[in-house]
Formats: structure tokens, C-alpha cells, sequence
């Protein structure tokens, strides 16, 4: 386990000292800035904690050389006119050599002395900075770390919550070797350089560069076998979000992107229905023999989970290789085509009964989307009420939730309310989301009841602030079933009045 910078008092103090550092040097010669560097290593500071965040603090730098003349040429003339004048052996014969210098580039003296030196390194001014908050620069240090150990890696291992697209993306970029499994999750082992290239640098270091990518959400777990050096030992390495991620803090983007304007206007006409079912953009990876498939989107839904496919613009190989790797999945998919496709190609896909296809042109059709997810919902609801039926059931308490029951006997909402509404115990009564006792309703009666002699009558406020009392907030189907009217006067509850229909 690398030695991490906790984010301890001392450790955001040491970061925000360097920070201010920078952000008070610009304009200012780095080796000025420099040696505040070393004023905090002389108090005390670990000196290769110090240096790497300041090397880190240079890599958000620009550093510039701001001379009004070439310093190489002004070196060189200097050189020229000391082999003319002589060896600057005394100060007088020093100031002869500027002075003749000067005289030729038509600059002062003090500016040759200020110019003939200022592209080395210590002399190059400050000139931009991006300054990162104490955390930010803590984490860069403890990723830089993290990146440095997977140089020697034999394995990586990871699991993430999501931003595969752009995982798979960094991978095939940076020509890592891998295999995708599941184990609960889905999981990417990537072979390392200490395995197949005889710890070949190059490799390892892209596969540090994925790194920043993994830890871009808000879950993941990453392992890997480290080839010890300094002892040729094989070591275990494991870091996951639950308990490090607070050191290897990563602002995991939310945003959602679309790869064209279809699949866009598809998901946001979709969510816009609020049929039920949760439509999420790039779910986890399905393995496709040593490939993967990252879906466009998945279709939610008491349980059910369809994997859903656009298949768009495309060319041939494109299209045999999509073929390829479906004919691999064993997973319920759904796949939209666009006409314009060779879509006989894609009908042998048919074949398989796991897939089913819906054409489209221009614009995807919700309509039989939405027939196909419903018939898919009717198959696994018609067991659910078949497993239903075979449960007894008996109810104790007076209110009777179904989104409560049917998670307790682990069935779909809808299946629960139509299993209890067409099979209705004789002591309760069935509302929109409950079933309530006929004995509960008596009680909640009576209390209006009370409420009423006072006065005379009763607001619409006042009596639904008894049925809330009393557990249930669907005041206005309690009062149906007790047998009250609502006489309104206006659109103000306040204003309207129950009565009992006698």
C-alpha cells in the first residue's frame, strides 16, 4: 500500500503554504519561488513530499522566458567580444566586455546582465498558474502514487459503477490487453507489463493513465499483483471507493452524453411518459466472448431488466463485427434498426430468442416500445400472481401499504394491488395505494364524528388532518367510503365543508 497523504491538518497546511506560494510568485523568477520550497523543507517537512508537490504545482505552471533578446545570441556576442578584449579575469575589464555588448545590441548594461542568462531554468518568470484547492493537490500526489506502483503490475483488476464507454475507450486507445468476467459484478482484468513485456515501461505507464478514468465515479474497486523489485516478491494491491476515495478524490461527472441526436430525443421522449419503467444511459458491460457489448440503454422495471441497443449508422465490417458479438449475448435484449440498414443481415438474429427487433426510420416509434415492454411486464406479473396464490396470506395490522407488501414477498407493485384488490379480505376495504380495515374506518369515523358536534360542521383541512393522523393521506377516497359529500365554495379547501349522506 503506497504511503498516502491523509488529508490531515498538517498535510493541508503544508499544500495550502505551496499554493500561495505560487499565486503570490507570478511574475516572479522560479527560482525565487524555489526557495520558499526549500525554507518549508528546512521546517521540518519530509523534502520528497515537499518536491513532489511542487512538481505537481509546476505541471499547472507556465514558466516563461520574458528577455527582450535572444539569450543564446547575447551569450554568443559576449563570448565574441571576450575573445577580442580579453579574459574577464577583473571587474573592470568585466564591465568592458558588457559595455562593448551593450553598445552593439543597443541595450544597457544592467539589461545584458539581466538578459544574457535568462532561459536557464532558475530565471524563467512565472507566468500562469491554475491553482488547485489543498485537497485537489493531496489527491493528484496520492494518484500519482497509485500510477507509479501499476508500473510494476502483473494484473489489474477492476469493477466500477459506471463511465464504461469512456473506460473501454482509454483501453482499446491505449492498447491494453484484456478479459471481461462476472463475479457479482462486472469485472476487466488488464495483463501487466510485468507479465507479457518483461516490465516493458511504456505499457505500464498507459496503464496508469487509465486509472484517472476508473476513478471517475462514484464506486469502484481496483487490484492488482505488483512485482516488489527491491525483494522480487509478488504483492497483493487493493484500493476501492468505500474507503479511498476521500484520498484519491475524483469530481465523477454526472452529465449524461448521447453519441448522436436519436438516441438524445429517444431517452428524453421516453422519460417524459413516466410509464414506470427507469431508462438508464450505458449500463454495465455484457460479456461477448473475450469482447464486450456496453448496451445504450437499460429499461427498468419491478425487477426486470431489458438491455436496449440502437443500431444506427454503420458500415459492413461494423455490422458483422455487431452481429458477432450479439450472436455471444445470453441476455433478454431489445434492438431498434434503422431502416436504412441491410436489415436482412440483422434478421437472422432472430433466430436467437433472447433478441428482438423494431424498426425505425428518422424517429424512434415509442408506441411499440412501449407494447413490447408491457407484454414483457404481463409474462413475469402473470407468475407473480401465480406465486401469490400459492402464499397464505393474513393480514394483522389495520393498513395494508402495497408498495410495502410487495417488496416484503418480493413481487411488482402492480402485482400486489391486483392480487389483493380481486382477492379482498372481507375486514378491509381497498383504496389506491392500501387496503385499510373496516374497523380502522370506524375508527377514523368517529372521530370526525366528534370533530362535527361542536360546530356543526367541518372544513375539508381539518377532516383530512384526522385521516392523517390516523395513517393514510387518501383523505378524499376515505371520505368517499365513510359516506361524506365535500361541498366546496371556491377553490380553497379551507373554505369547503363534509357532510354525512344520509
Amino acid at each position: 500500500m503506497p504511503r498516502y497523504a491523509k488529508l490531515s491538518d498538517n498535510n493541508l497546511s503544508l499544500a495550502d503554504s505551496l499554493i500561495n506560494s505560487y499565486e503570490v510568485h507570478l511574475g516572479k523568477k522560479k527560482k525565487e519561488l524555489k526557495s520558499l520550497v526549500t525554507e518549508l523543507e528546512d521546517k521540518g517537512y519530509e523534502y520528497r513530499f515537499v518536491r513532489s508537490l511542487s512538481l505537481l504545482l509546476d505541471r499547472r505552471s507556465s514558466f516563461l522566458c520574458n528577455s527582450k533578446v535572444d539569450p543564446v545570441d547575447l551569450r554568443r556576442k559576449i563570448f565574441q567580444a571576450t575573445e577580442q578584449l580579453g579574459l574577464p579575469t577583473t571587474f573592470d575589464n568585466r564591465q568592458k566586455i558588457i559595455a562593448n555588448v551593450a553598445s552593439s545590441v543597443s541595450l544597457s548594461t544592467k539589461e545584458v546582465e539581466e538578459n544574457f542568462y535568462s532561459d536557464l531554468d532558475g530565471e524563467l518568470v512565472l507566468e500562469k498558474f491554475s491553482s488547485p484547492s489543498s485537497i485537489e493537490l493531496l489527491s493528484a500526489y496520492n494518484l500519482g502514487l497509485t500510477q507509479t506502483l501499476l508500473f510494476e503490475a502483473s494484473e489489474l483488476y477492476f469493477t466500477t459503477s459506471g463511465n464504461w464507454q469512456n473506460i473501454f475507450y482509454a483501453i482499446k486507445k491505449f492498447g491494453l490487453i484484456y478479459e471481461v468476467y462476472e463475479e457479482d459484478k462486472i469485472w476487466v482484468k488488464i495483463d501487466g507489463p510485468a507479465s507479457i513485456f518483461k516490465l516493458n515501461r511504456r505499457y505500464g505507464i498507459n496503464i496508469a493513465k487509465i486509472l484517472p478514468v476508473i476513478l471517475d465515479n462514484s464506486e469502484w474497486i481496483i487490484k492488482a499483483k505488483v512485482l516488489w523489485k527491491f525483494t522480487n516478491e509478488v504483492c497483493d494491491f487493493k484500493i476501492e471507493s468505500q474507503t479511498h476515495s476521500s484520498l484519491l478524490k475524483k469530481q465523477y461527472s454526472t452529465h449524461i452524453t448521447y453519441d448522436s441526436s436519436v438516441e438524445e430525443a429517444f431517452a428524453s421522449q421516453f422519460q417524459a411518459l413516466n410509464s414506470g419503467w427507469v431508462l438508464k444511459r450505458e449500463p454495465e458491460p455484457l460479456p461477448a466472448g473475450k469482447q464486450v457489448i456496453i448496451p445504450d440503454f437499460t429499461l427498468e422495471k419491478a425487477g426486470i431488466k431489458i438491455y436496449l441497443e440502437i443500431v444506427g449508422f454503420w458500415t459492413e465490417e461494423y455490422l458483422q463485427r455487431k452481429i458477432a458479438k450479439l450472436r455471444q449475448i445470453k441476455t433478454q435484449m431489445l434492438l431498434l434498426v434503422n431502416q436504412t440498414l441491410a436489415c436482412e443481415k440483422l434478421s437472422s438474429l432472430k433466430n436467437n430468442s433472447e433478441f428482438d427487433l423494431i424498426y425505425y426510420r428518422d424517429k424512434i416509434p415509442l408506441a411499440p416500445i412501449l407494447r413490447y415492454l408491457e407484454t414483457k411486464f404481463e409474462e413475469v406479473k402473470s407468475k407473480e400472481l401465480q406465486t401469490l396464490k400459492e402464499l397464505p396470506i393474513r393480514f394483522t395490522e389495520s393498513i395494508v401499504d402495497f408498495d410495502e407488501f410487495a417488496s416484503r414477498i418480493g413481487v411488482s407493485k402492480e402485482a400486489a394491488r391486483t392480487f389483493l384488490t380481486e382477492n379482498l379480505p372481507s375486514d378491509y376495504v381497498a383504496m389506491a395505494d392500501v387496503l385499510v380495515s373496516k374497523a380502522k374506518l370506524v375508527q377514523i369515523d368517529n372521530k370526525i364524528k366528534e370533530a362535527l358536534i361542536p360546530k356543526g360542521n367541518l372544513s375539508l383541512t381539518e377532516a383530512a388532518r384526522i385521516i392523517e393522523k390516523e395513517g393514510l393521506d387518501d383523505s378524499a377516497n376515505v371520505l368517499v367510503a365513510l359516506n361524506y359529500k365535500i361541498k366546496w365554495r371556491g377553490i380553497n379547501s379551507e373554505q369547503a365543508e363534509i357532510s354525512k349522506i344520509h
